[in-house]
């Protein structure tokens, strides 16, 4: 389910002021009371969209729901919330919920919940999340977890999509080690590797855990990156393809 503008629904808590907009006049009678000065600011009252407080506003708006109907959050993980007499677990990721539960009647007692107290979209049996395909098949009573289409994206994205596929993520005939004190990479190089290696790492916590030594090793040399960490680099985009 999805939440429509979410961040729309948060009273703030601090004292935030915003330039008012253009064309926006301010009422007759409030410009001629008392102690009235001419202003060309207003006062929030409710958190919008690009306030740097809104997302937090708004977890603490969902996370009070929620405690209030019965759930308890996760210590390891506070984007999931579980209430244990219905057993219905929600997951949140800013204005996005994944729901499950045993039953479809529980899976409607929680959307029934959300809909009163919030504008939702019902999008339905889920198969993508952030990044995650997800496959069912419940005769099988069997899920599929996949991230094709964003491993393809990365290849893509590094001109990596026509490389030629290796069978192991790693080579086991070099042993990674710091550049030298005289090599210095450039901006553009380290923040290439970078941003490689974040990209992988996503799809590592996501299905790939295969990949999670050779990361290891080749996010260690982000700071100074020279031709060969990046060779080691490539290689697991090889894997991947």
């Amino acid at each position: 389910m999805d939440v429509k503008t979410g961040f729309l629904n948060t009273e703030l808590a601090e004292r935030v002021y915003i330039e008012l907009l253009e064309g926006v006049t301010i009422p007759a009678e409030t410009s001629q009371s008392p102690g009235y000065r001419q202003s060309r600011a207003c006062r929030l009252l409710k958190s919008i969209y690009g306030l740097k407080q809104s997302p937090h506003a708004w977890y603490g708006r969902i996370h009070q729901y929620l405690l209030s109907n019965s759930f308890s959050r996760s210590d390891a993980d506070h984007s999931l919330f579980i209430h244990y007499d219905r057993q219905v677990i929600l997951l949140l990721y800013v204005d996005d919920l994944v729901l499950g539960a045993p039953t479809l009647n529980q899976i409607d007692w929680i959307r029934t919940k959300l809909n009163q107290e919030f504008d939702m979209t019902d999008l339905g049996e889920i198969h993508s999340f952030l990044g995650l395909e997800i496959e069912r098949n419940r005769s099988c009573r069997t899920l599929f977890l996949s991230e094709r289409q964003y491993i393809l994206r990365i290849l893509h994205d590094h001109g990596m999509r026509h490389c030629n596929p290796v069978n192991s993520p790693a080579d086991p005939d070099i042993r990674l080690e710091k550049s030298s004190p005289t090599f210095e990479a450039t901006d553009t190089q380290r923040s290439r590797y970078r941003s490689a290696v974040g990209l992988v790492m996503y799809a590592m916590l996501g299905t790939r855990p295969d990949i999670s030594y050779a990361i290891s090793k080749v996010s260690q040399y982000r700071t100074n990156t020279n031709p060969i960490h990046w060779t080691a680099g490539k290689r697991i985009f090889r894997y991947l393809a």
